[in-house]
């Protein structure tokens, strides 16, 4: 593939200021924004553990559409002068990766055994208590036909995260959210940089975060903030056609996600909602729902306390 970008793959992780909660942003016509240089180039984050990898396999059941998990080497963001500089990489990447697409009928993304999975980590622990992930980056088919303006969505929960205030206006941005119980108890449950309550690649992008998670010495109040930045930073920058919640998606068999390409309204999946997984330690979830329930956080303005509670009471 011609150009300069490094296509290998990296961390999940992600940055930003600290959360600050006002009024979110009115749902208004930025997905037809003149700006973008081509509307088919999608970019998806959300949560991590939110049920943005279930997204990306949902849509490379839909025709015409090609969704990659974590292709990029984000962390060369940082070396980037600005959020211009860096839609400029992605765009690239992504006109690159559509010749890639059209020409040889591979794409690069993490994988495994060449699929895109619906959940890149173990559904079982290993001695450590922990699910490892599964996924590897590299080479893989594109098994169906594709037009020239196919829909391509890349998916970087972090990254994209850290710097959706200067994507919005260059690409269509969607964002995954979940029930933040859920997705403490899935943190805790992996092993992976957000157990400890840090996202490596957002704290190289962002040192004010970076900085305040290394004020915070609990591990729950740690998680905590970071979970709550997560939400903020969709609440301020994006419309709420652009936020996907998890359970809706679960729901509606996969259709939901029609609003990021119109063809995912015929899907009908059996889905299974991961909310209460057997695989989160149940004592520590009832702690972290102690310790949710008693903060404040963005988070509120998605899913109620009640929705917290109900979980608590189905995991006992």
């Amino acid at each position: 593939m011609a150009g300069t970008l490094d296509i290998e793959n990296i961390d999940l992780v992600d940055v930003n200021l600290e959360p600050k909660i006002e009024p979110r942003v009115q749902e208004d016509d930025r997905q037809n924004s003149p700006h973008y240089n081509n509307s088919h180039n999608i970019l998806l984050t959300g949560v991590p553990r939110s049920g943005t990898t279930l997204t990306c396999h949902l849509l490379n059941k839909v025709p015409n559409t090609v969704a990659l998990h974590e292709p990029m080497t984000v962390r060369l963001f940082a070396e980037l002068p600005n959020h211009s500089a860096i839609c400029d990489q992605i765009d690239t990447f992504m006109n690159q990766v559509r010749h890639l697409a059209l020409t040889k009928g591979t794409v690069i993304s993490k994988h495994i055994n060449g699929q895109i999975p619906d959940n890149p980590v173990s559904a079982k622990s290993t001695d450590t208590g922990l699910r490892p992930p599964l996924a590897t980056h590299g080479e893989i088919p594109i098994e169906k036909k594709l037009d020239e303006n196919f829909d391509l969505v890349i998916k970087h929960p972090g990254a994209f995260s850290a710097v959706i205030e200067g994507l919005v206006d260059r690409f269509p941005c969607y964002a995954i959210v979940r029930n933040p119980l859920s997705i403490l108890g899935s943190w805790n449950s992996i092993s992976m940089a957000h157990r400890t309550g840090h996202a490596p690649a957002a704290e190289r992008l962002d040192k004010n975060l970076a900085n305040k998670l290394e004020t915070i010495s609990d591990n729950t109040d740690r998680q905590i903030y970071l979970l709550s930045w997560f939400f903020d930073k969709f609440l301020q920058v994006l419309p709420d056609t652009s936020i996907i919640r998890y359970e809706n998606i679960i729901a509606s068999q996969g259709r939901a996600i029609e609003v990021i390409t119109p063809a995912a309204q015929n899907l009908t999946e059996p889905l299974m909602s991961k909310n209460k997984n057997p695989a989160y330690d149940r004592a520590l979830f009832q702690l972290l729902g102690t310790a949710l329930l008693k903060s404040d956080g963005a988070y509120w303005h998605f899913y109620d306390r009640a929705s917290v509670e109900q979980l608590l009471a189905e995991m006992i």
